[in-house]
């Protein structure tokens, strides 16, 4: 993605004050011709590390938002009363609806099940907390239970496009779960068995992330993840599926390459054994 759209797509994001969902509504506004899954994915970044420095304040807040939802409720204020309170507060729903039950539980001993009860809003004993949390997991769409599924359901889909696209390749290769026999316990997505050729960078192994490579995460993935692969199997190619600013490319990096696709137009070396 060129380095000047991102840039703005990041400012919109920064500036707007709310939830993640109207902001992904401005932002498929602003910008019709950028893939919805890519807006989403930035967007997601962008509040992780907004959530990061506000999710800190919020700790020390628990009391006022537990206040805050009690008086409303004595209020007999309209159902979407801890949505009200995230959107002033800037922190996401599930967040805030999470500090409201460990407030609501602190009596009860139960503060090690509210995840079970964030999966599961039929479970809050009472009603309107209940449908106040419900409307949480319905409304954000970064830290709801169902959103961590979808993200991890994301990544696995990615996965086996990365094998069905490398097989109609006719590569052949090994998968992590098949690296892991051998006892290797960090491993790409695809260990080539005979390396190819990609813009005249040869390459050993793939690597697919289902979402958008900003400066940070792919230096966060580089230190944990790219370096490892590259100390045990040497140069190899990173798919960022989402894209990803140009700022990142290094083109004399010899460690691998990164794109937002799989290639076609690979040259085969002859292996001859």
């Amino acid at each position: 993605m060129d380095t000047n759209t991102y840039k703005n797509i990041v400012t919109v994001i920064r500036k707007h004050k709310g939830l993640s969902k109207d902001c992904m509504s401005i932002l498929t506004e602003i910008f019709p011709n950028i893939k919805s899954d890519t807006l989403y994915s930035i967007v997601s970044l962008e509040y992780q590390k907004r959530m990061k420095m506000n999710h800190i304040k919020s700790q020390t807040n628990i009391n006022k938002y537990w206040d805050l939802y009690q008086q409303a409720v004595k209020n007999r204020q309209s159902p979407g009363i801890i949505l009200k309170i995230a959107e002033q507060f800037d922190i996401c729903p599930c967040l805030i609806a999470k500090l409201i039950l460990q407030k609501y539980f602190e009596d009860l001993n139960l503060i090690e099940q509210i995840n079970n009860y964030l999966r599961d809003t039929s479970l809050i004993p009472d009603a309107e907390l209940s449908y106040e949390v419900f409307l949480c997991t319905v409304y954000d769409n970064l830290y709801s239970p169902l959103s961590e599924t979808m993200k991890h359901s994301l990544g696995q889909e990615y996965e086996i496009k990365l094998h069905n696209e490398v097989r109609k390749l006719n590569l052949a290769f090994r998968d992590e779960e098949q690296l892991r026999k051998y006892g290797y316990d960090k491993t790409p997505d695809v260990k080539l068995d005979v390396p190819v050729a990609i813009d005249g960078f040869v390459i050993n192994w793939i690597e697919s992330k289902a979402l958008f490579g900003d400066e940070e995460v792919h230096r966060e993935y580089t230190r944990n993840q790219y370096l490892s692969y590259w100390n045990r199997f040497g140069p190899g190619l990173v798919i960022y599926w989402f894209g990803f600013p140009k700022s990142i490319l290094q083109t004399d990096d010899k460690r691998f390459i990164i794109k937002d696709h799989l290639p076609t137009d690979m040259v085969h070396i002859n292996y001859t054994g």
